[in-house]
């Protein structure tokens, strides 16, 4: 699922205008400028039934968006939004509307020296199945 919603981000063409190929796994690489996106997973997310897994999972991802000013951390939320909450299959995953579960920030982070970064937070519960 990581790699076909990595896929699925750097398709969007909202979020790329905004964040281009910096979009990473667990934190951002050091040195690369901003505005830059990060995602981890927080919770499996895996549907079960009495006879074991559904085949439909829904895992709790966390995205954070890192910007220079406050309008552009809005927009990286705004563009996660609106490529998440639409269905699309993406290789062997179908991607199912995602939920957004909760929105923090944008928080404004003092590096010192007057360096700022505002960073927005979403949790999205990101359902998938294999694609038929």
């Amino acid at each position: 699922m990581e790699e076909a919603l990595t896929a699925r981000l750097l398709a969007s063409a909202p979020l790329t205008a905004i964040v281009s190929t910096r979009i990473n796994w667990g934190r951002r690489v050091q040195g690369e400028p901003l505005p830059g996106l990060t995602m981890m997973n927080v919770s499996p997310g895996r549907s079960y039934t009495y006879r074991g897994p559904a085949g439909l999972s829904g895992p709790r991802v966390q995205f954070d968006g890192y910007a220079l000013d406050f309008l552009t951390a809005k927009a990286i939320g705004r563009a996660l939004v609106t490529t998440l909450e639409t269905p699309l299959t993406v290789g062997d995953i179908a991607f199912s509307a995602a939920f957004l579960a909760a929105e923090r920030g944008p928080e404004v982070q003092d590096l010192g020296g007057g360096a700022r970064v505002f960073a927005v937070s979403l949790d999205f519960f990101i359902w998938f199945s294999p694609a038929a």
